[in-house]
């Protein structure tokens, strides 16, 4: 997977999130399953109850 969809997805670092943005598609295509599998988990999972108020 691409450094930047693993910073962005693995790390949950939503601050690069718009950097992906600035790839050309040949850097992101090979991984694009891939990444969608991660976004997949991220928005299946359960929400932590346990944020900030």
């Amino acid at each position: 997977m691409h450094q930047l969809f693993r910073l962005v997805l693995g790390q949950r670092d939503l601050s690069r999130a718009g950097d992906l943005f600035s790839l050309d598609d040949s850097e992101i295509e090979d991984c694009l399953s891939q990444a969608l599998e991660e976004i997949k988990v991220i928005s299946c999972s359960p929400v932590s109850t346990s944020l900030p108020k």
